[in-house]
């Protein structure tokens, strides 16, 4: 608008100045020479007009879409929240969910018209706030879905690239939070396609400074820790927990220390993440969670080198099935109310299944130790293994787990039931 007005006004002027030329070589015919003079250089001096109004308008365009001011990726006050993303998307089917997903964040970059830097960082920060949802969209190894979000990082890291010619400088946090978001989706599809998870270690996790992409960040680093843990005591990608337990009881003593070096420096990663999670509920789930796997290993390494550990872990374990509890309430009170005729929504019903999980790891958690069993406050829960499968909350589980998290755990709790009798 303020480029149309001032364009307007030399037009004004070059069209009065020209009149007035008009009016002067009719009023003195004589001075032809020296009028045409003067308008030669009234239109000169235009032209540099028009030349440096035409650079400013340049430099300032090119400021405009370089200013990175304002961007999340460096609001040290920034908070994540899931649940803002469960209720954007409400519909129960897993097919048009997952559409109505990979649009939304293909929809952040698809935008014709120039992007300032600043806009440009909240949209890969968007992404990298909805990344931790991708996995419920990969199950089955589900290839349209693994492609779109391949194609969607090659657009995201081209729109970089674009904005990397006019700002080299505002550049490196933006860069490093596309490779954390590549390298997040790398690990994530390990299990349904050939990947390289170590790519976490080439990201420079100290330039993060908003919390939800230090969380992202540690919290995965974390997770590659403790596959490599894993991966060396049973030689195996997805090994259940009760087959790691086994596997270690038989593991030689360099395998074991190995494992535990591994173990703590998961466990330092998921601490650093837990440290930034603020009050977001989901993350807390996520985090304690994978906090609890790492210090029940270490308990379990630690006492076969003759060691003394804590029970950290089920603390840790407790505070997340209390997380999810509190989650999984909040999303069917909220989603009843703005969609009171719908089903349970795949997120939903994702969240339900994760709250399943982890209360079932931990009762295989207390049966490998031979604990007692305990509830997510820590009182007692049953007396003998064999009440588990009586349990509102066992009867309640659904005979086949849409997420595929449960069920085998499900089947292992069944069997060291029956072990544990015999």
């Amino acid at each position: 608008m303020r480029r149309r007005k001032i364009w307007l006004s030399i037009i004004v002027v070059m069209i009065i100045v020209l009149c007035s030329a008009g009016v002067g070589l009719a009023l003195k015919p004589d001075n032809t020479n020296e009028l045409v003079v003067a308008v030669v250089s009234l239109a000169v001096a235009f032209l540099a007009l028009y030349i440096s109004l035409r650079t400013f308008y340049s430099i300032d365009e090119v400021n405009a879409i370089s200013r990175m001011d304002g961007n999340v990726m460096e609001n040290t006050r920034y908070r994540p929240n899931i649940l803002r993303a469960v209720f954007r998307f409400p519909q129960s089917d897993f097919k048009v969910t997952s559409e109505a997903l990979m649009d939304y964040m293909e929809g952040l970059f698809h935008n014709k018209n120039k992007q300032s830097g600043a806009h440009l960082a909240d949209n890969v920060q968007e992404v990298a706030d909805l990344l931790v949802l991708i996995p419920y969209f990969i199950k089955d190894n589900s290839a349209v879905q693994l492609d779109r979000v391949t194609r969607l990082l090659v657009l995201i890291k081209s729109k970089v690239e674009n904005f990397k010619e006019i700002s080299d400088g505002s550049c490196k946090l933006l860069e490093e939070t596309v490779s954390l978001i590549d390298s997040v989706f790398a690990y994530q599809k390990y299990t349904t396609r050939k990947s390289d998870p170590s790519k976490l270690l080439e990201i420079r996790g100290s330039l993060f400074i908003n919390p939800v992409t230090s969380i992202l960040y540690y919290d995965y680093l974390g997770l590659y820790y403790l596959r490599c843990a894993t991966h060396l005591l049973t030689n195996q990608t997805s090994p259940s927990l009760r087959e790691i337990i086994n596997c270690t009881k038989k593991c030689n003593d360099e395998d074991k220390s190995l494992a535990l070096v591994y173990c703590d420096k998961a466990s330092e990663a998921f601490k650093y993440a837990k440290e930034n999670i603020g009050d977001d509920i989901i993350w807390t789930g996520y985090v304690c969670f994978n906090l609890a796997r790492a210090e029940y290993l270490k308990q379990f390494l630690n006492l076969s080198s003759d060691e003394t550990s804590d029970n950290d872990w089920e603390s840790s374990i407790n505070e997340s099935i209390r997380s999810w509890m509190t989650s999984n309430m909040i999303i069917a009170e909220q989603l009843t109310l703005k969609h009171p005729n719908n089903k349970k929504s795949w997120l939903q019903q994702a969240f339900i299944s994760e709250e399943n999980f982890v209360r079932l790891t931990k009762i295989i958690m207390q049966i490998l130790k031979q604990q007692s069993l305990t509830d997510y406050n820590g009182n007692a829960w049953v007396n003998n293994y064999s009440e588990i499968t009586e349990t509102s909350f066992f009867k309640s589980l659904p005979e086949k787990d849409p997420q595929q998290l449960s069920d085998r755990l499900v089947k292992d709790i069944r069997e060291m039931i029956k072990n544990n009798n015999n």
